[in-house]
């Protein structure tokens, strides 16, 4: 399943990357409210990063149904290089379980969709382009569902890389 993650991302970023960075590259910051130039895309980059998005999404499924599984750790493995600077191993693998605990077995998770940032490395975020996946999620033991967050982020060498999950 690790390896499957791994080639499918790579495939997916390496074929799609150079188009989605340059549509990227017009997001603003979370804060700032996009110029109709900047919506503004190609039928082509509209398509890839369309394509990209449909992708990402499934990545970030393959990712919560390992941390459903209790392998919070293999998704740590694969991480971006920043994730690895911002908490350990242990430390993931014990905030996930920690978080996830009281709520039961998951069941019903329903995609609620995918969101481009960039960030200038000014705040708690190092400075990049992000994609957040998002999921409204049941679970057994909790009375409302919750939101898990999946984000990526674009390492230098322009692939995606898994660099968050929260739960809320």
């Amino acid at each position: 399943m690790k390896a499957r993650i791994t080639l499918s991302l790579g495939t997916l970023l390496l074929i799609s990357s150079s188009i989605a960075c340059q549509a990227q590259q017009t997001q603003p910051a979370p804060q700032q409210q996009p110029s109709a130039a900047a919506r503004s895309l190609t039928k082509e980059q509209q398509a890839a990063l369309d394509k990209q998005d449909q992708d990402i999404a499934q990545a970030a499924l393959a990712i919560v149904g390992l941390i459903d599984q209790n392998k919070a750790g293999e998704v740590w493995d694969d991480a971006s290089p920043i994730a690895k600077q911002i908490i350990s191993r242990d430390d993931f693998i014990r905030k996930v379980a920690h978080d996830r605990a009281p709520l039961g077995t998951p069941g019903l998770r329903m995609p609620m969709g995918v969101k481009h940032y960039r960030y200038d490395g000014t705040g708690n975020m190092p400075a990049g382009a992000y994609i957040n996946v998002l999921f409204d999620t049941q679970y057994s033991q909790a009375r409302q569902s919750s939101r898990e967050m999946v984000t990526f982020i674009l390492d230098a060498d322009n692939v995606w890389r898994f660099v968050g999950y929260s739960l809320r």
